[in-house]
């Protein structure tokens, strides 16, 4: 299905745009850190122990979502790896209404759950080889300002303190991506992404619905270009970093995510 780049959208403010501007897509996909969960993840790796302090979004999103399903299906994307995405969403892992579902697209892209259901996204073996490779490479350098590896199973998430020299001169980015996220660098094939993974996401609508799927995607950072350039309808949630979309949510809006589920709650109320 072709990208739908409605013009007359182009970089509109969501909380100030008219009822009739808005659009019904039937899957709104949320990037998660920055969007619905505030940043801020801390980590520390000492030796054989790994210490994360994760961000749980807030009950607001949750009770959002929920309320959202009877109406569109719900999707997370983020670079987080899946078992700490079910811990985060436990609340909407496996809900439905009448059909729609809640997804989750972890490790930006390369892993993708379908209630209980694991959606294949597509990984070349040699590129995972070649990633494991490049982990053990990685994990030689010694610099106090990497705090930890992320465990993950299909891209490397290193958290820092700061850009570290040595892993950007190490990471031969004609075969992996590498994306400094101000937090952590996360690197992987570039073949899979949060773009494809949207798009085999609407290729399952297809096999089991017989559906074709709308989306409307927001994202605050890099790893969601790719997102956002597939999804029919483009959220940016830092107007400063992703500028060419066809609405934008405020900076001034806590998490804005929480604020677009909000408008777009109230629109499919409405038309009912």
């Amino acid at each position: 299905m072709h990208k739908v780049y409605l013009r007359h959208y182009y970089n509109k403010n969501m909380k100030s745009i008219y009822e009739h501007e808005l659009p019904f897509p039937n899957l709104l996909v949320f990037d998660v850190d920055g969007v619905i969960v505030h940043r801020g993840t801390k980590i520390k790796e000492d030796g054989k122990t790994l210490t994360i302090d994760l961000k749980f979004p807030p009950r607001e999103y949750i009770t959002l979502a929920k309320n959202l399903l009877p109406y569109t299906n719900v999707a997370i994307s983020s670079g987080r790896s899946m078992l700490t995405l079910k811990t985060m969403f436990a609340d909407l892992v496996g809900e439905e209404y009448n059909g729609n579902v809640f997804i989750m697209q972890a490790e930006n892209g390369g892993r993708i759950s379908w209630g209980a259901d694991e959606i294949s996204a597509g990984h070349n073996p040699e590129k995972l080889r070649s990633l494991s490779k490049l982990r053990n490479e990685l994990r030689k350098i010694i610099d106090s300002r990497i705090l930890g590896f992320e465990p993950k199973e299909t891209i490397l998430t290193i958290h820092c303190a700061e850009r570290v020299s040595k892993i950007e001169e190490i990471v031969n980015q004609d075969v992996h991506y590498m994306i400094w996220n101000g937090e952590a660098y996360d690197i992987g094939d570039p073949n899979i992404t949060k773009g494809t993974g949207l798009l085999r996401i609407k290729e399952e609508f297809r096999k089991r619905q017989n559906k074709i799927v709308t989306a409307m995607a927001i994202g605050d950072r890099q790893n969601d270009i790719a997102l956002l350039e597939k999804a029919d309808y483009s959220v940016s949630a830092d107007p400063n970093v992703l500028k060419n979309c066809d609405f934008y949510v405020p900076l001034d809006s806590e998490l804005p995510g929480v604020t677009l589920a909000e408008k777009l709650l109230e629109n499919y109320q409405r038309r009912v």
